[in-house]
């Protein structure tokens, strides 16, 4: 591949980066469905037009802001993606610390078994407050 065509790609893929990511993530959902399909024998519609409602609404968004966008400035620079990066890792060392040392009191009480809900619970709180997290380190 040549330089010129090489630089007109990467020019194209950084315009479009999100909607690539969406139809990404569109394709991961159906497939996902249809892997539950082939092991279950059911088909979750559910998954799959939830899946395509939540692209066809991110795409919108996504559309419309690089119509607005009037300039070639970058959103984040280099200070802000390393904030971020720096975010991230803390956030998960600390989560994974604070699962192993959970699972170390449950073990200590006597419990050989964690009920699964509490793991979920867990997982879901790290997505929220790490989403928070980097929204807000992104801001600063």
């Amino acid at each position: 591949m040549k330089t010129n065509e090489r630089k007109k790609w990467v020019a194209f893929f950084e315009k479009w980066r999100g909607i690539f990511i969406i139809v990404c993530t569109a394709i991961g959902a159906s497939l996902g469905a249809s892997l539950v399909y082939l092991f279950n024998g059911e088909f979750p519609y559910e998954v799959v037009i939830g899946s395509l409602v939540a692209a066809v609404i991110l795409t919108v968004i996504e559309v419309i802001k690089k119509k607005r966008k009037k300039d070639n400035v970058p959103e984040a620079d280099e200070r802000v993606a390393r904030n971020v990066f720096r975010f991230f890792a803390f956030t998960s060392h600390i989560f994974l610390a604070v699962l192993f040392i959970g699972m170390t009191l449950f073990t200590l009480l006597g419990n050989e078994e964690v009920p699964l809900l509490y793991l979920w619970i867990f997982f879901f709180l790290f997505i929220w407050i790490s989403g928070i997290g980097a929204f807000i380190a992104k801001r600063r």
